[in-house]
C-alpha cells in the first residue's frame, strides 16, 4: 500500500515536473525572472560590476574603469521596480564599499562591514532612481500603459526621442553629484572616493575641477557611462536592423569630454606661465614610524629622536622651512615636565644653530578661562605650530575638520561608555575655527590641511581665499601600514591642486611626501623607484621609507582666484536644479500615468 502511494506521489511530480517544463518553454514566459538561479546570477553580476568599480581606485588604480563601471548597473536596475533597483543599488554599494574601504579593517576589523551598510545607502538611492527617470522621462505613458513588453519593444525602435534621452542622461549625472556632495556634510561628511577621484593620475581631464570642483568631473564620467549604456540599444540597431540613429548623448559626452581638455589644459598652461614667481626651498622630514593609540615614554622618545636625528641632516642643505607631518612626535610640544622641556630643548637647539623655522604638527593645549576641575577641561587640538628661527611660535592652525571616533566621539556624552570604548581611539579633541595664514617670507604665504581635512574641497577653497599662495598638507597614514588608504588619501590631495590652482606640499609620517603642480600632477617626491620598462627612477611617492626630501618649489606672489574659489559649489546647485527639474516632471508624469488608469478601471 505505502509502496504505491509513492510510485503515485513520484509520477505525479514527474508530471508537474514536466508540465513547468514545457510551461517555461512558451513564448513570453517570465519564469527566468523569479527563478532562484536568476536571482543568484543577478547578484554575482552586481557584485562584479562593483569590484569593477573598485578596481578604478588604488591599490589597482584601473582608472580607465571609471568611464564603464556604472554601466552594468545602469542596464540591471532600468527595467525594475523602485523598490527592487533600490535593492539592487544597496547590494551594488555594499560589495564596493567593502572592498573600497577594507583599509578600515586595520582600525578594526569589523569597521568596512559597518561602514558599508551606511554609505551603500547613496549608490542605493541613486539606483533607485534609474527605473523611475526612465519610465517616466524616456517612455512616454501611453507605452508605459501597454505593458513591460511594449516598453522594451520602445527600446529596441530605430527612432527614439534624443531630447528625452538626454535628460535622462542629465537627470541621473546630475543626482550622482548630489549625493556625492551630501556625502560631504551628512553627518560628520566622509567624501571619500568620488567618481573623479577615479581619475587622479589623468592631467588632462581633472582640469575642469577648476571651475565646476570635483563634481564636474564625476558628472561627466557619469554621463559617458549613461549615454554609451544607452547607446547600447542604438548599435545593436545598426548592427541588426542596418539602420543608423544618431546617439545624440553619446556624441554629446565625447564633444564635453574634448572640450574639458581643451580648455583645462589651456588654463593650466596659463597658470604654469604666470609671471612673478618666487621660490621657496622646503625640507620635508618623514620618519616612518609605526603608530599606536597610547604612546609609551620609551615609543615618545624614539619618535623624537629620529624626527631630531633627520632633521640635523635636512637643515645642511639651508632650506628655508623644515616641515613635520602631523603629529610626528606623540607627545605634545607644550606638554609639562622632563620630556617636554627635553623636546623644545632639543629641536630648540637644531633651530638655533641653523637660524631655519620648522612648521611641526603636533598636539596642542587651548586655554582656559576659569578653573580646570578636570583635565577633559583643557582643550586639546590637533596643530600645526610654526616656530621662528628663533624658536618662538610664530602662529598656529587648529585643525578645524576632526575625524570623527578618531578624534572625537560624535554625540559626546549621550554616547554610552562602552560603545567610547568598542569605536574611540580615547581622543577628544577640539575643532579650530580659524584658517591660519602663515607668512614663510615675504612672497610665500601658506594655509595648512592636516591629514583628513585635503578631502574636502571646501577647506582647501577657504585656504585661497584666505590669502594663500601655496597650500601644506602634514598628514599620518602610517596606521595604516598595510592597505591602500594612504594612496587614496593622496588621490585626493591632488585636486585641491587643480580646484585653487595653489602648489601643494605634502608631508607624510610613511609616505606621501611630494609636491604637486597647480595642474595636479606630482612633479616631486621623497619616495623613487627604478623602471624596468623606460630603464628610468621615476617618482613613487608610496614608497614607505625613513628620509627627508628638499623640495625647491615655484609659487606666484600674487596668483588669481580660480572661478571655483570664489564661487564655491555654483556646479552643484545646477546639479540639484536638473535632478529636480526631473523629478517634478517625473512626478507629473506618474500623476497622469495614474489617472488614466484610474479612468480605465472606470469605464469597466
Amino acid at each position: 500500500m505505502n509502496n504505491d502511494i509513492s510510485n503515485i506521489d513520484r509520477t505525479a511530480a514527474e508530471l508537474r515536473s514536466s508540465e513547468l517544463e514545457k510551461k517555461s518553454e512558451r513564448a513570453g514566459n517570465e519564469w527566468w525572472s523569479v527563478s532562484l538561479k536568476r536571482k543568484w546570477v543577478r547578484f554575482l553580476l552586481l557584485a562584479g560590476s562593483a569590484l569593477l568599480f573598485s578596481a578604478a581606485f588604488p591599490p589597482l588604480d584601473w582608472g580607465f574603469l571609471g568611464w564603464v563601471a556604472i554601466i552594468p548597473l545602469f542596464l540591471m536596475v532600468r527595467n525594475r521596480t523602485v523598490g527592487q533597483a533600490w535593492l539592487d543599488g544597496f547590494i551594488w554599494g555594499y560589495v564596493w564599499i567593502c572592498t573600497s574601504f577594507f583599509w578600515l579593517r586595520e582600525i578594526e576589523v569589523f569597521l568596512p562591514f559597518v561602514t558599508a551598510l551606511v554609505l551603500a545607502l547613496f549608490p542605493a538611492f541613486w539606483a533607485a532612481a534609474v527605473p523611475f527617470f526612465n519610465r517616466f522621462i524616456f517612455v512616454p505613458v501611453d507605452v508605459q500603459l501597454k505593458g513591460i513588453d511594449a516598453e522594451r519593444e520602445y527600446y529596441s525602435q530605430e527612432k527614439r526621442n534624443n531630447l528625452k534621452q538626454l535628460a535622462l542622461v542629465l537627470a541621473l549625472a546630475a543626482w550622482w553629484c548630489v549625493l556625492e556632495w551630501t556625502r560631504t556634510w551628512i553627518g560628520t561628511g566622509f567624501p571619500w572616493n568620488f567618481l573623479a577621484v577615479t581619475q587622479w593620475k589623468n592631467t588632462p581631464v581633472i582640469q575642469i575641477c577648476e571651475f565646476t570642483g570635483v563634481y564636474g568631473l564625476s558628472f561627466l564620467l557619469m554621463f559617458f557611462n549613461i549615454s554609451v549604456a544607452l547607446s547600447i540599444d542604438t548599435w545593436k540597431n545598426i548592427l541588426i536592423k542596418k539602420k543608423y540613429e544618431r546617439p545624440l548623448p553619446f556624441l554629446i559626452s565625447i564633444a564635453s569630454i574634448m572640450l574639458c581638455v581643451f580648455f583645462g589644459t589651456s588654463s593650466s598652461i596659463r597658470y604654469n606661465n604666470m609671471p612673478d614667481k618666487a621660490k621657496i626651498n622646503i625640507s620635508v622630514v618623514q620618519a616612518n614610524i609605526p603608530q599606536c593609540r597610547i604612546a609609551t615614554d620609551e615609543q615618545a622618545k624614539y619618535a623624537l629622536d629620529e624626527y631630531l636625528s633627520l632633521s640635523e641632516l635636512a637643515v645642511l642643505a639651508k632650506p628655508d622651512l623644515v616641515i613635520w607631518p602631523e603629529t610626528a612626535v606623540p607627545i605634545p610640544y607644550n606638554v609639562a615636565g622632563e620630556f617636554g622641556l627635553e623636546y623644545r630643548s632639543r629641536l630648540g637647539k637644531i633651530i638655533a644653530a641653523s637660524k631655519i623655522p620648522f612648521l611641526i604638527g603636533t598636539i596642542d593645549f587651548g586655554k582656559v578661562y576659569g578653573p580646570v576641575l578636570r583635565p577633559e577641561d583643557i582643550p586639546l587640538y590637533n596643530s600645526a605650530i610654526l616656530l621662528d628661527a628663533n624658536s618662538n611660535i610664530v602662529d598656529t592652525y587648529n585643525k578645524i575638520h576632526l575625524v570623527p571616533w578618531g578624534e572625537f566621539t560624535p554625540g559626546g556624552n549621550l554616547v554610552p561608555q562602552w560603545i567610547k570604548n568598542f569605536f574611540s581611539m580615547g581622543r577628544n579633541l577640539t575643532p579650530g575655527t580659524r584658517y591660519t595664514l602663515f607668512n614663510l617670507n615675504d612672497n610665500v604665504k601658506a594655509c595648512v590641511n592636516i591629514c583628513f581635512e585635503d578631502v574636502f574641497p571646501e577647506i582647501g577653497r577657504r585656504c585661497a581665499l584666505a590669502g594663500a599662495n601655496l597650500l601644506i598638507i602634514i598628514s599620518n597614514d602610517a596606521w595604516y601600514p598595510n592597505s591602500s588608504e594612504p594612496d587614496q588619501h593622496l588621490a585626493h590631495a591632488v585636486f585641491r591642486a587643480v580646484e585653487t590652482r595653489r602648489p601643494i606640499v605634502r608631508g607624510g609620517n610613511n609616505s606621501g611626501t611630494c609636491v604637486i603642480g597647480v595642474n595636479g600632477a606630482i612633479i616631486d617626491s621623497l619616495g623613487e623607484r627604478y623602471d624596468e620598462k623606460t630603464g628610468r627612477t621615476v617618482l613613487d611617492p608610496m614608497e614607505k621609507k625613513k628620509g627627508f626630501a628638499n623640495f625647491s618649489v615655484q609659487v606666484v606672489r600674487n596668483p588669481p582666484l580660480t572661478f571655483f574659489s570664489k564661487y564655491g559649489n555654483v556646479f552643484i546647485y545646477a546639479c540639484i536644479v536638473m535632478f529636480l527639474a526631473a523629478f517634478v516632471y517625473s512626478l507629473v508624469c506618474w500623476h497622469e500615468k495614474k489617472q488614466k488608469l484610474l479612468k480605465a478601471f472606470e469605464k469597466k
